[in-house]
């Protein structure tokens, strides 16, 4: 069993101003996301964003990850790096951020269909499918309850869509780092009884999920994107969720759903 790295209440104070900060970056991203865009003008703009806050990055230099932002698109379901890329009409986008504020990272992710929802409903469908998952998850999150019946939640929501979790791919607990441990399964593992909700956990919930796909697949073996294994299109929404007093707060989200 993985030893769960508990916050004090002055970290958990931090984490939430760290998702303050997430929060309103990721809208701003939600909204540049436009076609004609470029991967590495968003990435500048988000650096900018740092700078002016004078705040830090989480990912960049995270085992050697080369940028700020993890921008995937389309059959890129993970960890895609900015580039010179031209966003176009109906692709299929995931930006995943985190930031550090006094030593405590918070780590956030939405999906995004370019140029609006109707420019590709069966994909924007999946989207809405593994935010209503995370959403569902939430909503059941207890002090004292099994992470195993909770992973129940997010599989059973993508299946009643006819959609696949990535089961191969996991969401974390976080804080102190970008990934502690233990790393959760988005399905029902028995694994996961092991642990219960408990105050002072702060962890990044992280839905992975594809139209057909249940692994991935790397196109260079080491390098860091990662591509749905049946090379169909793979969404991603995640939050920044802290327990305390008995409460459960998410503290760096992305609510909107529309272009």
């Amino acid at each position: 069993m993985w030893k769960v790295i508990y916050k004090t209440k002055e970290q958990l104070q931090n984490l939430r101003e760290s998702g303050k900060y997430l929060t309103e970056l990721l809208y701003l991203l939600y909204d540049k996301l436009q076609p004609g865009l470029s991967w590495n003008e968003l990435e500048d703009f988000a650096q900018k964003y740092i700078d002016t806050h004078n705040l830090k990055w989480a990912f960049k230099g995270y085992y050697g990850f080369p940028a700020n932002l993890c921008i995937s698109v389309n059959d890129c379901v993970v960890h895609g790096i900015p580039n010179d890329y031209v966003f176009k009409d109906s692709d299929l986008v995931k930006i995943d951020a985190g930031i550090t504020y006094k030593w405590m990272i918070s780590d956030a992710a939405f999906s995004k269909i370019v140029g609006g929802d109707d420019k590709n409903p069966l994909w924007a469908d999946l989207i809405k499918a593994t935010k209503e998952a995370l959403d569902n998850w939430i909503k059941t999150l207890e002090v004292g309850r099994s992470f195993y019946n909770l992973g129940k939640t997010i599989f059973g929501t993508m299946k009643k869509h006819w959609f696949s979790v990535i089961k191969t791919l996991t969401w974390h607990w976080v804080g102190v780092k970008v990934h502690e441990a233990p790393h959760i399964y988005n399905y029902p593992n028995k694994e996961l009884k092991q642990y219960l909700v408990k105050n002072g956990m702060a962890f990044a919930i992280e839905p992975i999920t594809a139209v057909e796909s249940t692994d991935w697949v790397e196109k260079k073996p080491g390098d860091w994107p990662l591509y749905c294994k049946k090379w169909d299109l793979g969404a991603q929404w995640e939050y920044t969720v802290i327990v305390d007093n008995n409460k459960i707060e998410v503290v760096a989200w992305i609510q909107q759903l529309t272009s």
